[in-house]
């Protein structure tokens, strides 16, 4: 078991900034310098030229933090990143990939004109913000809540499905304003089973089904599998992963676990939004990630992508 006690003291607050310059991690220092990726070291202000409208430009700081909470804040994750990104980067290369392929899915006008958009436009968008917090905050150790945010992807590209198949833009436009709350999730499931579209391809699939009730409908699964790490069941908690520390902690198989739930669920919504956009074209590799679908789609993923995607 690790044990790693988050100190707030060990750098003092009056230290000037060469102090934070590593001796070389000799055994029992508190820093070991980056052997390896560099360019991981140092933080900047982005430049105005970085922005599409750059505004006024930095401000100077007005309430700066100081280094004993700055060191509490920072110095656990980013062990846990820097750990992380020794290990991963094919696994962040693939993340991008398809975060690129989601945000790639849809090509708006140029004037993103509301009424020349889809209807699932809004909530599009905020599935892929998920697609790329989730990473990092998995990155930085923070599992739980990586893994939280993809029911947020998967609840909203099925609500969005469900309003689009009924043609029912003024449900759509009180959901998205927080007039009225969202259905329950199997209630959305329905919904969508109940199209006739969905219907006619449900039923051609032998082996299973997406729409379906527990324990053969995929989406219920999936569904079920991520709500652990929302509602930090047991067995889902940053304890759970943390090993016994109290702050985060390099955990290669809950990162692992992550990219397990993030590429599943990417499947589904992109399923989804192909039932709320028909225009949707399949990704070029979708299949490819279909067929390292995980448990919750019981080897159905390549029949259903070939379904959806005709």
């Amino acid at each position: 078991m690790v044990q790693r006690v988050h100190s707030m003291t060990n750098v003092a607050d009056d230290a000037d900034d060469e102090d934070i310059e590593s001796p070389l991690g000799a055994s029992g220092s508190m820093w070991v310098p980056l052997a390896a990726g560099k360019f991981r070291e140092r933080r900047f202000y982005l430049g105005p030229d970085a922005f599409g409208d750059p505004g006024d430009g930095l401000e100077a700081p007005t309430d700066l933090v100081d280094r004993q909470h700055w060191a509490h804040l920072m110095n656990l994750p980013t062990d846990v990143v820097l750990q992380t990104t020794d290990h991963f980067g094919s696994t962040f290369r693939a993340m991008g990939s398809l975060s690129h392929m989601w945000i790639s899915a849809i090509k708006p006008p140029q004037s993103l004109d509301p009424a020349k958009l889809p209807l699932v436009f809004d909530a599009y968008l905020d599935v892929y913000d998920e697609f790329e917090a989730g990473p990092f905050l998995a990155a930085h150790g923070w599992y739980r809540q990586g893994t939280s945010g993809l029911r947020n992807a998967l609840e909203s590209m099925a609500h969005a499905a469900a309003f689009s198949v009924r043609g029912d833009r003024d449900g759509y436009a009180d959901w998205r304003s927080g007039a009225v709350d969202a259905p329950k999730f199997g209630n959305t499931l329905d919904l969508i089973a109940s199209s006739p579209l969905v219907a006619g391809i449900e039923s051609s699939m032998t082996t299973g089904s997406l729409f379906g009730p527990r324990p053969s409908g995929v989406l219920r699964r999936l569904y079920q599998v991520i709500c652990h790490f929302a509602h930090g069941d047991p067995g889902h908690t940053n304890a759970d992963f943390w090993e016994g520390s109290n702050g985060p902690i390099f955990n290669p198989e809950a990162f692992t676990q992550f990219w397990r739930e993030f590429r599943d669920t990417f499947l589904a919504c992109c399923i989804l939004l192909k039932i709320a956009h028909p225009g949707t074209e399949r990704p070029v590799d979708l299949m490819k990630v279909a067929e390292y679908a995980g448990a919750p789609w019981a080897g159905l993923a390549p029949a259903a992508v070939d379904a959806y995607f005709p």
